[in-house]
């Protein structure tokens, strides 16, 4: 069971100030813990004698500015790294490894094909193309399904350690294990909807472009199918952003509520109702950031790996194209192991910080961390 000051106040939907017919009153603010008259939320205004927002952990007990989002994610590295990192690195290396051994396999057929390509087109048959074809989907396929489950679970338990480091307190891998245990499960549906809703865009929004192709039969005909194609890609992007922002709360929403898979979704819905730009700016602009120290992180392994292959012998050959995608695949996890973790903290503290706005979390948490 979750800790009773996750549960919703009411059905999800009231914010403060902003119920429905019926549904019963968030919690009344506490003193400093809203926006002050004149001054920011949770600061005081000019000759205001409010008291500071309670800090019995990682960040303020008040709606949260992105500064004070990154620095509470920085803080949960901090107060659990064994946690945070350790369990990261379990995962980062098991599906590292998996994605490795797919790439090496597939890349090392491929390269057998280009050389005796290179050799006459009649050294390669048709037969020989579909047979690569056919070993080394089903090796991709799985590896980006375990990596999909994989980090979702992952996300999920570190939300889990960053809602108790909310409070000030933490969690070791045992207890974190047995409270996320139960909804593993529903971590993986949760994963393969979302992943298959945002496929089922992209299928959408490309397939008129793809059927325009398939089916011109005049230079006209490709440069509409061509628009549409590319009119088709700007849509899937918009589509799958909007569901990325709005389904974003719902992992904390499943682990910290208890909700199932269809209910959490609903619940994100709702939590992030008015709130669409705000998080997309802040989920964006973290995720590039991120993505941007891994990259730079990475590039040093991919250079050493580069030199390393060639010095091996011929590029072309298996070893060294073991070589070069183990060093670039170390770069890779040495990046990941640090991304996940604040990754899902921004998202723990984005949920923390949507409800203390809308139902008066902020009230529920500070009684808690009394108890």
């Amino acid at each position: 069971m979750g800790d009773e000051q996750w549960q919703r106040p009411d059905d999800g939907a009231g914010a403060r100030g902003a119920r429905g017919p019926g549904e019963p009153a968030p919690a009344a603010p506490v003193s400093g813990w809203g926006t002050a008259p004149g001054g920011p939320a949770g600061g005081a205004g000019p000759g205001s004698s409010r008291a500071p927002a309670p800090r019995p952990g990682i960040v303020p007990l008040r709606p949260l500015g992105l500064g004070e989002v990154w620095d509470g994610a920085f803080r949960a590295f901090r107060q659990n790294p064994k946690v945070m990192v350790g369990l990261s690195a379990i995962v980062v290396v098991a599906t590292s490894l998996v994605s490795l051994l797919a790439s090496v396999v597939t890349t090392r057929d491929a390269m057998g094909l280009l050389d005796r390509l290179e050799a006459g087109p009649a050294g390669v048959s048709a037969d020989e193309v579909f047979s690569l074809v056919q070993r080394s989907l089903p090796l991709i396929g799985v590896s980006v399904v375990l990596q999909l489950v994989a980090v979702q679970v992952l996300n999920g338990m570190l939300i889990t350690s960053v809602s108790r480091a909310v409070l000030g307190r933490t969690v070791g891998f045992a207890e974190l294990w047995r409270v996320c245990r139960p909804r593993v499960l529903r971590l993986v549906g949760l994963s393969l909807v979302v992943s298959l809703a945002s496929l089922l865009v992209g299928l959408v929004t490309l397939a008129p472009g793809v059927l325009l192709l398939v089916f011109a039969d005049s230079g006209t005909g490709i440069g509409l199918g061509v628009a549409a194609a590319v009119l088709g890609a700007l849509a899937w992007a918009v589509g799958a952003a909007y569901l990325w922002v709005k389904w974003s709360m719902a992992t904390p929403a499943m682990l910290l509520e208890e909700l199932g898979i269809g209910a959490a979704l609903r619940r994100s819905f709702r939590l992030t109702r008015r709130s669409f730009w705000r998080l997309f700016g802040i989920q964006l602009l973290t995720a590039a950031v991120v993505y941007a120290v891994v990259a730079a992180v990475g590039f040093p392994f991919s250079l050493v790996g580069g030199i390393v292959s060639a010095a091996v012998g011929d590029p072309a050959s298996t070893g060294a194209v073991l070589v070069q995608q183990s060093i670039t695949t170390l770069g890779s996890m040495v990046g990941s192991i640090v991304a996940y973790p604040f990754l899902a903290s921004v998202t723990a503290l984005l949920y923390v910080d949507l409800r203390m706005r809308r139902e008066g979390l902020d009230v529920e948490l500070h009684r808690a961390s009394l108890r």
